[in-house]
């Protein structure tokens, strides 16, 4: 945990240093453009005055002109044109502003803003209005010097405007440049109220992140929960409930986890980050390779929810990440040796079964088959049995043993209850993505069905013409064979 905990840090922190670099480069390029808005004022104002023009028009202006009276006549024009004193007043103070917000983002550390999930929710809400309000200023004061500089800026309109700016004023361009306020938050176990706090902390809709960390992939399901669909709070299916929140689910298996953990970190809406984490002590290969079972295994599938991506839903929620989408489950090849020493090999669904095999803390929820197997049962079709047809039956799955053989685990009840889980939230997110809607395969099917009844009568339209022609022709030639005939043996020509 302690590892993935420093990537996220690491990540927020590159997202720290990218964003606090563009804010520095926003306020030195309004300094630049107020400096040269002083500047030019100020060569307006004294651009006439005697000293000015005597550099200006040389030896011509001491023996011929009054230099004093040109000065007064020509900056009777120029004062109508200089900036209003209480304007340039503005102008110099926000100048000075500026400047000390770019020396404060100059020296700002990269040590981000962070809370764990278990303190308060009233000190988180406002530990994070407290760091964007702080960036809110920035931005306020950046959206005054471009009404400056275009001389657009209005006191009678714009100082109550701006009066109370806060980060609720900023749009969507300016909240993605906002260094994130992440909240870390770990869900081994049982995490309904960890969840449930998330979710009253995401309904406050400040722009907050959301980091859901867990190494464990075993649920907590009460004793009277269905075998087939547990009445469990998921964090996948937090899009749901939460349509104007972004959400998403990843780990190193994915190939692009950085730049999908740089997206969630700077997107302008509140967000949730779910990550797979290692274990206490885990090595990394050790942990790349169970990222990648759990994946495989729809254990912990990857999935992207990003309500900016279009107006339906369907097109904002992503599983591309997830190896073979399209399909329930990605199906293995598995080598080694039957009971009898030969060489076999067989293909096996890869199940959440499968991958708990693996894994420490399901080790007592898989056991030896009894010595009579009449009742087992493939743990896929299984899967697909009705509450009575499970009645009796045991569910196994194919593993390799250590020596290199083929054997069968019985599937304990706890786990085949996951495993159902897990089916049922993954044909879930391939409806709710657009990949296996029942709808359009229903309508898909109804047209096809129809196709091939038109096809079929198609045919049989087109067989029968055939025939028809067919038995013509046979006619026309019986005629035509009995018309020479005639003609050989009678020499008389038949009418037509």
């Amino acid at each position: 945990m302690f590892v993935m905990k420093e990537q996220i840090r690491q990540a927020v922190e590159d997202v720290w240093r990218h964003h606090c670099a563009a804010l520095e480069d926003a306020l030195a390029e309004s300094i630049g453009e107020l400096q040269d808005l002083l500047r030019l004022d100020d060569y307006k104002r004294h651009r006439h005055d005697p000293d000015r023009l005597e550099r200006a028009l040389g030896p011509l202006a001491a023996t011929n002109l009054d230099v004093g009276s040109l000065s007064r006549v020509l900056g009777k024009g120029t004062r109508s044109r200089a900036i209003a004193p209480e304007r340039l007043k503005r102008v110099q103070e926000l100048i000075q502003t500026l400047g000390e917000m770019k020396q404060a983002w100059s020296t700002t550390s990269t040590d981000f803003d962070s809370v764990e999930l278990e303190k308060e929710e009233n000190e988180i809400r406002e530990l994070a209005e407290e760091h964007l309000n702080r960036i809110a200023r920035v931005f306020r004061a950046l959206r005054i010097a471009q009404l400056e500089i275009r001389s657009k800026y209005e006191s009678e309109t714009h100082d109550a405007l701006f009066a109370d700016f806060d980060w609720r004023q900023l749009g969507p361009a300016e909240l993605r440049l906002c260094p994130p306020f992440v909240v870390m938050a770990r869900l081994d176990g049982d995490h309904g109220a960890q969840l449930r706090k998330m979710m009253s902390l995401l309904e406050s809709r400040v722009p907050m992140k959301i980091a859901a960390l867990r190494s464990s992939l075993r649920e907590a399901y009460s004793p009277a929960s269905d075998i087939e669909v547990p009445s469990t709070m998921t964090i996948e299916m937090l899009p749901l409930a939460m349509r104007g929140v972004y959400f998403l689910q990843t780990s190193v298996a994915d190939p692009e986890f950085q730049k999908h953990l740089f997206e969630g970190l700077t997107s302008p809406r509140p967000s949730v980050i779910s990550v797979l984490c290692p274990h206490d002590g885990e090595e990394q290969a050790a942990f790349q390779s169970r990222a990648e079972r759990a994946v495989r295994a729809r254990a912990f599938p990857m999935c992207v929810y990003d309500p900016d991506r279009a107006d339906g839903f369907v097109m904002c929620f992503d599983l591309s990440s997830n190896p073979s989408p399209d399909v329930l489950w990605i199906t293995e090849t598995l080598s080694g040796c039957d009971p009898q020493g030969q060489p076999v090999e067989t293909e096996e669904a890869f199940t959440f079964a499968h991958f708990a095999a693996s894994e420490a803390e399901f080790a007592t929820e898989l056991t030896d088959p009894p010595a009579v197997a009449d009742q087992l049962i493939p743990m896929t079709d299984y899967l697909g049995f009705s509450r009575r047809q499970r009645v009796g039956k045991l569910p196994f799955v194919t593993l390799a043993g250590t020596d290199g053989s083929i054997v069968r685990k019985v599937v304990s009840p706890v786990l085949a209850l996951q495993c159902s889980d897990r089916l049922h939230l993954w044909r879930t997110l391939q409806e709710i993505s657009g990949i296996d809607n029942p709808h359009v395969n229903t309508t898909r099917a109804k047209l096809e069905q129809e196709s091939g009844a038109q096809q079929e009568a198609l045919v049989k339209n087109m067989q029968q013409e055939m025939e028809k022609e067919a038995a013509r022709r046979e006619q026309a030639a019986v005629a035509s064979a009995m018309r020479r005939l005639v003609v050989r043996l009678t020499g008389v020509e038949p009418p037509p």
